[in-house]
């Protein structure tokens, strides 16, 4: 007979976005650097969008998506709690960092 352990990791939506949380100094895990500071804040400032009553869909990676949650989301790969936007996607739901936004716009 074979016994083992496993570990499973799973992400979870931990409630509105933090605004303490320090968006210029943000480490992508690893030591592998930061997120540039002056692009930070146009994206926070997206982000913040985002908080409004209505319906919004997000631009990420050239393509926009409806957004289905916004809040702080620990999971692959930090972790940790991060400012998170939760996307509407061919195959479900998928949940992105806050400095994968390239704009917003309000769903008519």
């Amino acid at each position: 007979m074979i016994t083992r352990m496993v570990e499973e990791r799973i992400g979870e939506y931990l409630g509105p976005v933090d605004w303490s949380f320090d968006f210029t100094q943000f480490d992508w895990g690893g030591g592998r650097g930061g997120v540039n500071p002056e692009v930070s804040a146009s994206t926070v400032e997206l982000l913040r969008q985002l908080e409004q009553p209505g319906e919004w869909q997000v631009m990420m990676h050239q393509n926009y998506h409806r957004v289905i949650r916004v809040g702080m989301y620990d999971a692959w790969p930090f972790w940790r709690p991060v400012p998170s936007v939760q996307t509407s996607t061919h195959f479900g739901s998928e949940w992105h960092p806050w400095y994968s936004i390239q704009a917003v716009e309000r769903v008519l």
